[in-house]
């Protein structure tokens, strides 16, 4: 069973090796590198803080959650709840990344679909824009398996080709 942990400054070391040892390579969950130069819990509480904060440079609202399965850490997803012109262009409303060994078990569209119901039900957003690269599969079978349509292919500020979908939620 999947459920969510809201990112916390209370986050302990097993967190910080999570995010050491998995494979989270992914567009859309935009913290992917900034744990890198981490190296304690003290440090990764301090990061946590900085990135619940908005700035001039990312004035978006951010929610940031563990995704576990049977309690135990397998990815982690973000949902922003008002998004400004740079995020609804370059990714949408949830990004998500699932460590590689758990890919391929339906775990990231389980997530997908809960963030969905949960964007709905706390923030009232029932159309979901989100976006993945234009050739990476796995993302968009997740997104139309949770009844993503296909909306357009646009050119991301990085000039990454992203294919992005709506999904009514529910």
């Amino acid at each position: 069973m999947i459920s969510f942990q809201e990112f916390s400054v209370q986050d302990n070391r097993d967190k910080l090796d999570f995010l050491k040892k998995a494979d989270l390579r992914a567009r859309g969950f935009n913290i992917v590198g900034m744990f890198d130069e981490i190296e304690t819990v003290t440090q990764m509480r301090n990061k946590i803080k900085e990135l619940n904060i908005l700035s001039d440079r990312d004035p978006c609202e951010r929610k940031f959650f563990w995704i576990l399965r049977d309690n135990y850490l397998i990815g982690v997803i973000t949902l922003r709840p008002a998004l400004n012109g740079f995020w609804l262009h370059n990714a949408g409303y949830i990004g998500i990344a699932i460590d590689k060994p758990y890919r391929g078990q339906n775990c990231g569209t389980e997530a997908f679909k809960k963030m969905c119901k949960k964007a709905n039900a706390e923030y009232g957003i029932k159309d979901i824009i989100v976006a993945a690269l234009i050739d990476n599969v796995a993302s968009r079978a997740m997104i139309e398996k949770s009844g993503g349509k296909y909306w357009d292919t646009i050119i991301a500020a990085d000039g990454e080709q992203l294919a992005r979908y709506w999904v009514k939620s529910e």
